[in-house]
């Protein structure tokens, strides 16, 4: 039995994880990497929301300014101050 049946089977069908709808990766509070974006629904130098498959994101903060846009992948920079998710 290799690793990843171990693991199943450490949980019920009714447990299994769930795949993540997004994934973000924070550096210090200057910039945020995000991937399967789905698009850019507002954008100002104090405030960014963007599409996901289920619900959005919010990045709250200061001199923020998208530095890159392709495939799904965000890299937003600026002094960022808070982020939240909406569903």
């Amino acid at each position: 039995m290799g690793f990843i049946d171990n693991i199943k089977n450490c949980f019920t069908e009714s447990e299994l994880p769930i795949s993540p709808v997004y994934r973000a990766v924070l550096f210090g509070d200057n910039a945020i990497y995000f991937e399967s974006v789905c698009s850019i629904l507002y954008y100002s130098e104090d405030e960014i929301s963007l599409a996901l498959k289920k619900g959005s994101i919010k990045i709250v903060g200061r001199r923020l300014y998208v530095k890159k846009y392709c495939a799904g992948d965000v890299v937003i920079c600026g002094k960022i101050l808070k982020i939240e998710r909406q569903i």
